[in-house]
């Protein structure tokens, strides 16, 4: 009995701490905005030295951080104060020549969508409408992810898709805020870019570097930062007028302390959000994150509350206000919903006899999420992450099915669990 007791124990406090974590990492972002604007507006209010300032301090911070992370505390094995974040990281190390131009791509795209972030910000002073229209790159996703397995969208995930656009036009066309514009540059651009680059990032991050080994999270970070901060720079040279060299000279000894506020917000809304991937599912993490986009509202009006002039002040009017709020449940609705239709399992896997190792090639397909070689009946288990059970019927267990080697497998679809 008291086993038992004991067992339910452990997993209602993991349980716990895995929705903290993913609530946390949320809420720090939801601040972490709110301090940017806030900084921005009283420090430093030009785009293009606010960008160059935060970004390359992010840099150094990021770079230190990892020194620091980098101190070993178990040589033999590999192991440095660093591992507690990432299991695999042990120190800072060269980005790998495979995965180095899908670094270089993601932060390519990322420096355009980070340039986008400050412009809409310093424009808007509104944390409601940024965070949600910074959700709306999960479209492009979705419909990246349908290209590739040439695929149609099932019901859920085309309401979806319906539910976030709306939502977002919503948001981004109430009075006083958003010009139509401007509405068109952040959905285009800005989110468009969000997603190109968390595909090559994600691409990057799925490259198997060494038998079994891929990239850790942290590295992958550092040389995303570094050049994201080189193109974004690149991209800024005939923007960066001696005005601006001048204004960026005078006021970064005074918003340097300001700004590693905003730069610590960010990185440990990242640590909380990798803490929470690695104690359960992604949509999860998703949709208890989607907080962030409820926090946006309260922020805006104790920051117009609190700095008249800084942020924009809230609308006096009904419609406004039914607007927002209306636009920011269907946001939050559209994630949620297009969450909680990923359907998690495993698949057992038998080869014929003499068949090679075929790991990398498990690893390439489409909805496969991690492999691993096993001892007994079955030769590999496959962790599976797939859009909808017709999704994984037609498409994902088809192509390990295809794979040649492989003579037998079993589909096990994970309906509840605890984590």
């Amino acid at each position: 009995m008291r086993a038992a007791m004991e067992r339910r124990m452990g997993s209602q406090r993991a349980k716990t701490v895995f929705y903290f974590l993913a609530l946390t990492s949320g809420v720090l972002y939801a601040f972490a905005v709110f301090s940017d604007i806030f900084t921005y507006r009283i420090f430093l209010p030009n785009p293009i030295a606010f960008a160059l300032a935060e970004q390359w301090l992010a840099l150094l911070f990021t770079v230190i951080l990892l020194i620091v992370l980098s101190i070993p505390t178990n040589r033999a094995r590999r192991r440095s104060l660093g591992t507690q974040l990432d299991r695999s990281f042990s120190h800072i190390a060269l980005p790998s020549k495979k995965i180095l131009l899908d670094i270089i791509l993601a932060g390519v795209f990322a420096g355009v969508a980070t340039f986008a972030y400050y412009y809409v910000a310093g424009i808007s002073g509104d944390v409601s409408a940024i965070i949600p229209f910074s959700r709306f790159s999960l479209i492009y996703l979705m419909i990246g992810d349908l290209i590739l397995i040439r695929d149609w969208p099932s019901p859920i995930e085309a309401l979806s898709i319906l539910a976030i656009t709306f939502g977002v036009v919503l948001v981004g066309i109430t009075p006083g805020i958003f010009d139509p514009y401007l509405l068109l540059f952040v959905i285009i651009i800005w989110a468009g870019t969000i997603a190109v680059s968390v595909f090559f990032q994600s691409r990057a991050k799925r490259t198997e570097i060494r038998l079994g080994t891929t990239v850790d999270s942290l590295n992958l970070r550092l040389w995303l930062l570094l050049f994201l901060n080189l193109f974004m720079t690149l991209l800024m040279l005939p923007l960066i007028t001696p005005d601006v060299v001048v204004l960026l000279i005078v006021q970064l000894p005074i918003v340097a302390p300001w700004l590693l506020f905003p730069i610590g917000l960010t990185f440990l809304s990242l640590i909380t959000y990798l803490q929470a991937l690695g104690r359960g599912k992604m949509s999860v993490v998703q949709s208890v994150g989607s907080i962030a986009i409820i926090l946006g509202i309260p922020l805006t009006l104790m920051g117009a509350f609190l700095f008249p002039g800084v942020f924009n002040p809230p609308a006096s009017d009904f419609l406004s206000w039914l607007l927002k709020l209306t636009g920011t449940i269907f946001v939050i609705a559209g994630i949620v919903a297009l969450s909680m239709s990923e359907i998690p399992g495993y698949v057992l896997v038998k080869l014929r006899y003499g068949t090679g190792d075929i790991m990398a090639d498990l690893r390439r397909i489409h909805g496969v999420r991690r492999v691993s070689a096993i001892s007994g009946k079955w030769d590999y288990l496959i962790r599976i992450d797939i859009r909808s059970l017709s999704s994984a019927r037609v498409k994902t267990l088809k192509l390990i099915e295809e794979t040649p080697g492989v003579v037998d497998m079993e589909t096990l679809l994970i309906f509840r669990e605890w984590t």
